[in-house]
C-alpha cells in the first residue's frame, strides 16, 4: 500500500513476525529500503513492482538499514534480478552485509565462546538459507547526507546505532516521515496475531538511547519501522519512551540479580532470571536477550558499576562493592 504520499510499504512475513519494506518511489530516482530474506525479492518486492506496472529494472538504489538476515538477505537476488541497481548500507556494518559468513560469526555467533550462547543446528539451517548469498555493497553511508529523489523530494540519511553499528534510517522532511529499520524496538516484537513474540536485540545500551533521544528530537509525524505497526503523532514519543523504559527496567532487573548473587552469574543465568520479569514472549525466547543484556552488562562495566570475575568461561559478573551494599 502507500502509505504516505511516493512511500510503498510491500508487507510480508519473517517467522511469524511481521516484515515490512519500503519503497520510495520519486520522478528522479526509486529507493528500496531493505531487501529482506533471500527469497523476498522474488515472493514480495518483484510482485509489488508487477502492480505498480514496474520491474526490478526501475529501482536505482537499496539502502540496507542494519545486518539482519530479514533486512539484507535478498541483496543478491535483487543483483541478479537488476544489474545496474547500487546497494548501500552504513559504513561500520558493510564486512556483515557483504558476507553472510561475515554476519554469522561476527553477530548470531558473537555470544558462543565469552558465554556459551548459540543457536542450534535447525535455527541455524534456516538462518544461513534466509542470509543468502555474499553481495558486495556499492558504496555506504556514514549519516549526515542528504539523498535526492525528486525536484521538490529530498530526503536524509541518518546514522542510528545501537541495534547494530552501522545502522541507518531515512527521515522524509517533505512528509515528516522516519524510516527507522530495527533502530528502535519498544518493549516486544509482536507477531502476525498481535502476540509477543521476540524481546528487543539492541546491542549497546550507550548509543541505542543516543539515538532514541536523537529521534525525539526530530519533527517526526509518522514512523515506519520493519515490523512494528504504523505510528503517527503521540504514539512516536510514546514508543520512543517504551523503548527507553525496557532498557532501564533491564539494567534495574541485572543490578538487583547480581546483589542478590555475591559470587557473580553469567549471562545465561541473569538472562533466566530477567527473562520472565521483561516480558511475556515464549519463554524459549529468553535466549535472543543475548543481544540486550550482554548489551547492558558491557554498559554497567564500562561505568564501573559491575566487574568480570577473571578467568571465567562462561564469562561471570559481579557487582563492584560499592554497588553491592
Amino acid at each position: 500500500m502507500e502509505i504516505a504520499p511516493d512511500i510503498h510499504m510491500i508487507e510480508g512475513i519473517v517467522g511469524r513476525r511481521p516484515l515490512q519494506l519500503f519503497l520510495l518511489s520519486g520522478e528522479e530516482r526509486t529507493v528500496l529500503l531493505d531487501t529482506g530474506c533471500a527469497p523476498d525479492p522474488e515472493r514480495l518486492v518483484f510482485p509489488y513492482l508487477t502492480k505498480l506496472g514496474r520491474n526490478p529494472d526501475d529501482i536505482d538504489l537499496v539502502i540496507n538499514t542494519h545486518p539482519d538476515l530479514d533486512h539484507c538477505g535478498g541483496n543478491f537476488a535483487m543483483k541478479a534480478a537488476s544489474p545496474n541497481v547500487l546497494l548501500t548500507c552504513g559504513e561500520a556494518d558493510r564486512e556483515l552485509i557483504e558476507d553472510p559468513a561475515v554476519m554469522w560469526e561476527r553477530r548470531y555467533c558473537a555470544y558462543a565462546e565469552p558465554h556459551g550462547l548459540e543457536y542450534d543446528a535447525d535455527a541455524k539451517r534456516w538462518m544461513c538459507e534466509m542470509l543468502g548469498q555474499a553481495q558486495p555493497v556499492d558504496w555506504t553511508w556514514s549519516g549526515g547526507e542528504t539523498l535526492r529523489l525528486g525536484r521538490d523530494w529530498v530526503v536524509k540519511i541518518h546514522h542510528t546505532p545501537g541495534h547494530s553499528a552501522g545502522h541507518i534510517s531515512v527521515f522524509d522532511p517533505r512528509n515528516k516521515v522516519m524510516l527507522s529499520g530495527d533502530a528502535v524496538q519498544g518493549s516486544v516484537y509482536l507477531d502476525v496475531d498481535g502476540k509477543p513474540a521476540l524481546c528487543p536485540t539492541y546491542t549497546r545500551v550507550d548509543t541505542y538511547l543516543a539515538t532514541v533521544r536523537y529521534f525525539e528530537s526530530l519533527p517526526i509525524d509518522k514512523l515506519l519501522t520493519c515490523h512494528w505497526p504504523v505510528m503517527t503523532g503521540s504514539e512516536v514519543s510514546e514508543f520512543l519512551a517504551e523503548t527507553r523504559r525496557f532498557v532501564e527496567l533491564a539494567q534495574e532487573l541485572i543490578v538487583k540479580e547480581l546483589r542478590a548473587a555475591p559470587e557473580g552469574m553469567t549471562l545465561r543465568e541473569l538472562i533466566t532470571a530477567t527473562g520472565p520479569k521483561l516480558g511475556s514472549w515464549p519463554r524459549e525466547i529468553d535466549a535472543e536477550l543475548m543481544y540486550a543484556l550482554a548489551g547492558n552488562v558491557e554498559h554497567l562495566t564500562a561505568s564501573g558499576a559491575v566487574v568480570e570475575v577473571e578467568g571465567q568461561r562462561p564469562k561471570r559478573y559481579c557487582l563492584t562493592s560499592s554497588e553491592a551494599v
